[in-house]
Protein backbone atom coordinates (compact mmCIF):
# COMPACT_ATOMS: atom_id res chain seq x y z
CA UNK A 1 0.00 0.00 0.00
CA UNK A 2 1.42 3.57 -1.14
CA UNK A 3 -1.58 5.64 -0.87
CA UNK A 4 -3.60 7.04 1.79
CA UNK A 5 -5.94 9.72 2.14
CA UNK A 6 -6.37 11.12 5.48
CA UNK A 7 -9.47 13.38 6.59
CA UNK A 8 -10.45 14.42 10.08
CA UNK A 9 -13.65 15.64 11.71
CA UNK A 10 -15.58 15.74 8.71
CA UNK A 11 -19.42 15.95 10.65
CA UNK A 12 -21.38 14.32 7.98
CA UNK A 13 -24.68 14.86 10.30
CA UNK A 14 -24.21 18.98 9.18
CA UNK A 15 -23.73 18.35 5.12
CA UNK A 16 -26.93 18.96 2.93
CA UNK A 17 -27.12 15.95 0.52
CA UNK A 18 -25.78 17.71 -2.38
CA UNK A 19 -22.43 18.33 -0.40
CA UNK A 20 -22.23 14.96 0.86
CA UNK A 21 -21.97 13.35 -2.63
CA UNK A 22 -19.85 15.87 -3.49
CA UNK A 23 -17.52 15.17 -1.17
CA UNK A 24 -18.12 11.04 -1.65
CA UNK A 25 -16.98 12.20 -5.07
CA UNK A 26 -14.27 13.71 -4.02
CA UNK A 27 -12.80 10.84 -2.23
CA UNK A 28 -13.44 8.64 -5.30
CA UNK A 29 -11.19 10.67 -7.16
CA UNK A 30 -8.15 10.75 -4.72
CA UNK A 31 -7.97 7.06 -5.68
CA UNK A 32 -6.38 5.98 -2.50
CA UNK A 33 -5.86 2.62 -1.64
CA UNK A 34 -7.74 3.35 2.20
CA UNK A 35 -8.92 5.93 4.08
CA UNK A 36 -8.12 7.16 7.59
CA UNK A 37 -10.67 8.97 9.44
CA UNK A 38 -9.48 10.86 12.59
CA UNK A 39 -12.57 11.05 14.44
CA UNK A 40 -16.07 13.27 14.60
CA UNK A 41 -17.65 11.08 11.83
CA UNK A 42 -20.82 12.53 12.77
CA UNK A 43 -23.70 12.89 15.71
CA UNK A 44 -25.92 9.96 16.82
CA UNK A 45 -27.80 7.64 14.14
CA UNK A 46 -25.49 9.26 11.52
CA UNK A 47 -22.49 7.97 12.25
CA UNK A 48 -23.68 4.77 11.78
CA UNK A 49 -25.43 5.28 8.12
CA UNK A 50 -22.47 7.04 6.87
CA UNK A 51 -19.78 3.99 8.03
CA UNK A 52 -22.29 1.86 6.43
CA UNK A 53 -22.97 4.50 3.21
CA UNK A 54 -18.90 4.48 2.93
CA UNK A 55 -18.74 0.88 3.24
CA UNK A 56 -21.56 0.46 -0.19
CA UNK A 57 -19.52 3.43 -1.59
CA UNK A 58 -16.06 2.58 -1.65
CA UNK A 59 -13.93 -0.29 -2.68
CA UNK A 60 -11.03 0.69 -0.66
CA UNK A 61 -10.86 -0.08 3.05
CA UNK A 62 -11.82 2.70 5.25
CA UNK A 63 -9.78 2.70 9.15
CA UNK A 64 -11.53 5.04 11.73
CA UNK A 65 -11.58 6.12 15.16
CA UNK A 66 -14.27 7.72 17.20
CA UNK A 67 -14.13 11.05 18.19
CA UNK A 68 -15.97 13.30 21.19
CA UNK A 69 -19.27 14.29 18.24
CA UNK A 70 -19.55 10.68 17.70
CA UNK A 71 -21.00 9.47 21.63
CA UNK A 72 -23.37 12.00 21.58
CA UNK A 73 -26.59 11.43 22.45
CA UNK A 74 -25.55 7.89 23.63
CA UNK A 75 -23.33 6.25 26.33
CA UNK A 76 -19.99 5.04 25.91
CA UNK A 77 -20.50 1.47 26.12
CA UNK A 78 -23.88 1.80 24.08
CA UNK A 79 -21.92 3.22 21.43
CA UNK A 80 -19.18 1.34 21.54
CA UNK A 81 -21.65 -1.68 20.97
CA UNK A 82 -23.19 -0.61 17.90
CA UNK A 83 -19.97 -0.14 16.44
CA UNK A 84 -18.78 -3.19 17.04
CA UNK A 85 -21.43 -4.83 15.43
CA UNK A 86 -21.72 -2.18 12.90
CA UNK A 87 -17.63 -2.85 11.86
CA UNK A 88 -18.41 -6.97 12.31
CA UNK A 89 -21.55 -6.97 9.78
CA UNK A 90 -19.69 -4.87 6.92
CA UNK A 91 -15.99 -5.86 5.15
CA UNK A 92 -14.63 -2.78 4.28
CA UNK A 93 -14.73 -0.38 7.47
CA UNK A 94 -12.56 -1.28 10.44
CA UNK A 95 -12.31 0.62 13.74
CA UNK A 96 -9.08 0.99 14.40
CA UNK A 97 -9.04 1.08 18.88
CA UNK A 98 -9.69 -2.76 17.54
CA UNK A 99 -7.72 -3.81 15.18
CA UNK A 100 -4.69 -3.98 16.77
CA UNK A 101 -1.65 -3.74 14.01
CA UNK A 102 -2.71 -3.35 10.76
CA UNK A 103 0.20 -3.77 8.14
CA UNK A 104 0.21 -0.93 4.89
CA UNK A 105 3.16 -2.22 4.08
CA UNK A 106 6.31 -4.24 5.21
CA UNK A 107 7.91 -1.76 6.57
CA UNK A 108 4.50 0.51 7.69
CA UNK A 109 2.26 -0.13 10.44
CA UNK A 110 -1.08 1.41 11.47
CA UNK A 111 -2.59 1.75 15.15
CA UNK A 112 -5.20 3.58 16.48
CA UNK A 113 -7.22 4.91 19.35
CA UNK A 114 -9.85 7.71 20.14
CA UNK A 115 -8.12 9.63 23.07
CA UNK A 116 -10.04 11.83 25.43
CA UNK A 117 -8.98 15.44 26.22
CA UNK A 118 -8.14 14.13 29.33
CA UNK A 119 -7.31 17.35 31.86
CA UNK A 120 -3.73 16.33 32.65
CA UNK A 121 -2.15 19.27 31.29
CA UNK A 122 -4.04 21.95 33.50
CA UNK A 123 -6.96 20.56 35.78
CA UNK A 124 -10.66 21.18 34.79
CA UNK A 125 -11.62 24.51 35.89
CA UNK A 126 -14.13 24.89 39.10
CA UNK A 127 -16.01 27.30 37.94
CA UNK A 128 -17.11 29.54 34.38
CA UNK A 129 -18.90 28.32 30.88
CA UNK A 130 -15.69 27.22 28.94
CA UNK A 131 -17.31 24.00 29.24
CA UNK A 132 -17.90 21.23 25.78
CA UNK A 133 -21.13 20.50 24.51
CA UNK A 134 -20.00 17.34 25.65
CA UNK A 135 -21.01 17.24 29.18
CA UNK A 136 -24.73 18.16 28.59
CA UNK A 137 -24.67 15.70 25.01
CA UNK A 138 -23.07 12.53 25.96
CA UNK A 139 -25.43 10.68 28.36
CA UNK A 140 -22.13 9.43 30.77
CA UNK A 141 -20.66 13.34 31.17
CA UNK A 142 -24.50 14.63 31.71
CA UNK A 143 -25.11 12.76 34.85
CA UNK A 144 -21.55 14.22 36.35
CA UNK A 145 -21.53 17.02 38.58
CA UNK A 146 -18.87 19.71 37.92
CA UNK A 147 -16.09 18.70 40.33
CA UNK A 148 -16.15 15.59 39.07
CA UNK A 149 -15.38 16.40 35.25
CA UNK A 150 -11.30 16.07 35.87
CA UNK A 151 -11.19 12.88 37.72
CA UNK A 152 -13.74 11.03 35.15
CA UNK A 153 -11.93 12.16 31.48
CA UNK A 154 -8.42 11.71 33.36
CA UNK A 155 -9.42 7.69 33.81
CA UNK A 156 -10.85 8.48 30.21
CA UNK A 157 -7.21 9.43 28.89
CA UNK A 158 -5.89 6.59 31.20
CA UNK A 159 -7.69 4.04 29.43
CA UNK A 160 -6.94 4.78 26.08
CA UNK A 161 -3.32 5.14 26.95
CA UNK A 162 -3.60 1.66 28.78
CA UNK A 163 -5.58 -0.31 25.29
CA UNK A 164 -3.31 1.35 22.96
CA UNK A 165 0.36 -0.09 24.84
CA UNK A 166 -0.28 -3.67 23.37
CA UNK A 167 -0.49 -2.85 20.09
CA UNK A 168 2.56 0.41 20.18
CA UNK A 169 4.74 -2.07 21.51
CA UNK A 170 4.26 -4.70 18.46
CA UNK A 171 4.28 -1.72 16.38
CA UNK A 172 7.84 -0.57 17.56
CA UNK A 173 9.21 -4.40 17.39
CA UNK A 174 8.08 -5.59 14.15
CA UNK A 175 7.83 -2.18 11.77
CA UNK A 176 10.69 0.82 10.78
CA UNK A 177 7.61 3.08 10.53
CA UNK A 178 4.08 3.63 12.81
CA UNK A 179 1.17 6.13 11.40
CA UNK A 180 -0.61 6.78 14.77
CA UNK A 181 -4.11 7.79 14.18
CA UNK A 182 -6.06 9.54 17.35
CA UNK A 183 -8.78 11.93 17.84
CA UNK A 184 -7.18 14.22 20.37
CA UNK A 185 -3.82 15.47 20.15
CA UNK A 186 -1.59 14.13 22.50
CA UNK A 187 0.71 16.98 22.94
CA UNK A 188 0.07 20.65 24.13
CA UNK A 189 2.22 22.17 21.16
CA UNK A 190 0.06 20.67 18.91
CA UNK A 191 -3.20 21.89 20.14
CA UNK A 192 -3.53 24.87 18.61
CA UNK A 193 -7.10 27.72 19.13
CA UNK A 194 -8.45 29.33 16.38
CA UNK A 195 -5.86 32.11 16.79
CA UNK A 196 -3.26 29.95 15.77
CA UNK A 197 -1.73 29.91 19.98
CA UNK A 198 -1.44 26.96 21.89
CA UNK A 199 -4.42 26.49 23.52
CA UNK A 200 -4.73 27.73 27.11
CA UNK A 201 -5.06 26.48 30.63
CA UNK A 202 -9.14 26.63 30.05
CA UNK A 203 -9.06 25.18 26.88
CA UNK A 204 -6.48 22.84 26.85
CA UNK A 205 -7.87 20.15 29.39
CA UNK A 206 -10.43 19.10 26.92
CA UNK A 207 -8.24 19.25 24.10
CA UNK A 208 -5.11 16.88 24.26
CA UNK A 209 -4.79 13.81 25.89
CA UNK A 210 -1.48 14.00 27.94
CA UNK A 211 -1.98 10.13 28.78
CA UNK A 212 -1.08 9.17 25.07
CA UNK A 213 1.14 11.67 24.80
CA UNK A 214 3.26 10.39 27.90
CA UNK A 215 3.29 6.64 26.36
CA UNK A 216 4.37 7.70 23.04
CA UNK A 217 7.19 9.95 24.74
CA UNK A 218 8.35 6.63 26.71
CA UNK A 219 8.30 4.53 23.99
CA UNK A 220 9.75 6.32 20.61
CA UNK A 221 12.54 7.41 22.90
CA UNK A 222 13.37 4.19 23.40
CA UNK A 223 13.32 2.78 19.85
CA UNK A 224 15.04 5.64 17.85
CA UNK A 225 15.53 3.36 15.10
CA UNK A 226 11.37 3.44 14.53
CA UNK A 227 9.66 6.70 12.97
CA UNK A 228 6.25 7.40 14.14
CA UNK A 229 3.60 9.79 12.52
CA UNK A 230 0.55 10.77 14.63
CA UNK A 231 -2.62 11.71 12.70
CA UNK A 232 -5.49 13.97 14.91
CA UNK A 233 -8.21 16.19 14.42
CA UNK A 234 -10.78 17.57 17.16
CA UNK A 235 -8.77 21.46 17.48
CA UNK A 236 -10.04 22.05 13.57
CA UNK A 237 -6.82 24.01 13.67
CA UNK A 238 -3.51 22.53 10.73
CA UNK A 239 -0.57 21.65 12.76
CA UNK A 240 2.50 20.11 12.42
CA UNK A 241 5.05 19.64 15.45
CA UNK A 242 8.11 17.52 15.96
CA UNK A 243 8.74 16.34 19.57
CA UNK A 244 11.33 14.34 18.81
CA UNK A 245 13.44 13.09 15.86
CA UNK A 246 11.22 10.24 15.74
CA UNK A 247 7.85 11.32 16.68
CA UNK A 248 6.14 14.27 14.70
CA UNK A 249 2.56 15.02 14.79
CA UNK A 250 0.01 16.60 12.39
CA UNK A 251 -3.15 17.94 12.94
CA UNK A 252 -6.04 18.22 10.40
CA UNK A 253 -7.88 21.12 10.10
CA UNK A 254 -11.45 21.04 9.16
CA UNK A 255 -14.14 24.39 8.80
CA UNK A 256 -18.04 23.39 8.75
CA UNK A 257 -18.43 23.65 4.78
CA UNK A 258 -15.37 22.77 3.57
CA UNK A 259 -15.02 19.22 4.25
CA UNK A 260 -13.17 17.84 0.90
CA UNK A 261 -9.99 18.25 2.04
CA UNK A 262 -8.69 15.11 2.08
CA UNK A 263 -4.99 14.95 3.01
CA UNK A 264 -3.12 12.22 0.46
CA UNK A 265 -0.40 10.35 2.41
CA UNK A 266 2.25 8.62 0.14
CA UNK A 267 3.98 5.77 1.76
CA UNK A 268 7.86 5.46 0.83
Amino acid sequence: MKRIAWTSDIHLDRLIERDYAEFKEHLEELNPECLLISGDIAEGDVVYKSLKDFNDAFSFPIYFVLGNHDFYFGRFEEIKREIRGLVSAYKNIHWLSECGVVALNQSTALIGIEGWGDGQYAPVAESGLAIPKDFFTIKDLAELKREQFGSYINKLGEASAKSLRPALLEAVNNYEKIIFVTHVPPFREASLDRSGRICDDIKVPFYTCKAIGDLLLEVMSSNPSCQMTVLCGHTHEKCEVQILENLRVRVKDASYGSWWDATIINLD
